[in-house]
């Protein structure tokens, strides 16, 4: 669902999708949380099977999920991308500088994304960094008793929000932009949105998370009717950021992570939750969804412009919304197939290796 949503907002603008140009960032949000709560819970399983966390096989398993696809993508945009479109090469030579590469080469990509060194075809690659970035440090965390655990994770839940709004106040105070690049690099790195679904992980698991004298159940969010209200309250936030745009950032960066946190959780792990999407559909598009997040602006910048030109003269009577939907189910099409091809003709033959290193059968997204 996140990638389809990060794929639609990067579709060709007209006034359709600019009025759902934010889902793509909303999409990301879904995209950490419930990174953050997958990785998490299953830690938690492989704790309580084998009594301990295998730091060296988690990162061994991180390794072999996601940097193949990524470092080949690199490979083809900074050595050979500018040999074969020199045109677009030209436009942002500095996006291809030794600089940028040595940065996306080492995880730097929401670093790269602020200074503006990443290549336009690959901007999505920033949300990987972070993903990665986060993923030094998860398995100590998980690795700590309870109470420990839970402090870091709220510390990291309410350090970045407040540090962002500590910057924005001095830079408002004393009319200096100075620190704006460190403002803008802490907005873009969403610790605090994984950091929420590693606490929901938590809860899921263990049914109950201890806050001093406070006990958080599960079962308080698993509730017919509470599973109702967080369903209903997520979309009428999600229509406000369209209607009331301004109040977007504060929406999708404060609120939305816990109403997600919660139907995840709920999707994940409640027998009794009020939707299900477990189908073939989703379980194939949940396969590739790593290829399709990588790959799908290869199709729209550069496939598409090929394409559709063929067909075009075909559909000169329509109307233009017909048009538009046509070219967005060549774009989803496309990249399914592309996404397809990558995930069973390149990416499986590490996901074999990487589950010689898991103590049990994961899903391939994972």
């Amino acid at each position: 669902m996140s990638a389809l949503m990060v794929i639609f907002s990067h579709l060709p603008a007209d006034k359709f999708i600019l009025t759902f140009k934010n889902f793509g960032t909303i999409g990301v949000t879904i995209f950490f949380t419930l990174s953050g709560f997958l990785i998490s819970y299953l830690l938690q399983v492989e704790a309580k099977e084998f009594f301990t966390i295998n730091v060296k096989n988690f990162y061994l398993r991180r390794i072999l999920k996601i940097w193949p696809l990524y470092f080949l993508i690199l490979f083809f945009v900074y050595i050979l991308y500018p040999h074969i479109f020199p045109s677009w090469y030209d436009t942002e030579q500095e996006r291809f500088s030794a600089k940028s590469l040595l940065m996306n080469i080492f995880f730097l990509t929401n670093v790269t994304l602020i200074l503006k060194l990443t290549p336009f075809i690959i901007r999505v690659i920033w949300s990987i960094g972070i993903e990665e970035q986060f993923y030094l440090i998860l398995p100590w965390i998980m690795k700590v008793e309870e109470k420990r655990r839970i402090f870091i994770l709220f510390a990291l839940i309410f350090l970045l929000p407040f540090s962002k709004l500590f910057l924005v106040l001095y830079q408002k105070i004393t009319a200096s932009d100075s620190l704006q690049i460190i403002s803008s690099i802490i907005t873009v790195t969403r610790f605090d949105c994984m950091a929420i679904g590693v606490l929901f992980g938590i809860l899921s698991f263990s049914k109950e998370i201890k806050l001093g004298r406070f006990i958080i159940k599960r079962q308080y969010f698993t509730k017919k009717e509470v599973q109702i209200t967080i369903y209903a309250l997520a979309l009428i936030f999600v229509l406000i950021t369209i209607i009331v745009p301004s109040l977007f950032n504060i929406i999708n960066y404060v609120v939305l992570p816990w109403l997600f946190a919660i139907i995840i959780s709920n999707l994940a792990t409640n027998k009794e939750s009020i939707f299900h999407i477990e189908n073939k559909v989703f379980n194939y598009l949940g396969k590739i969804s790593y290829g399709m997040y990588l790959l799908h602006e290869f199709v729209i910048l550069m496939l598409l412009p090929l394409i559709l030109p063929l067909i075009l003269p075909y559909l000169v009577d329509l109307p233009s919304y017909i048009k538009s939907f046509i070219g967005y189910m060549i774009a989803f099409g496309l990249t399914i197939i592309i996404s397809h091809i990558s995930f069973y003709c390149f990416e499986i033959q590490f996901l074999k290796l990487k589950n010689k290193v898991s103590y049990f059968k994961t899903s391939n997204e994972y």
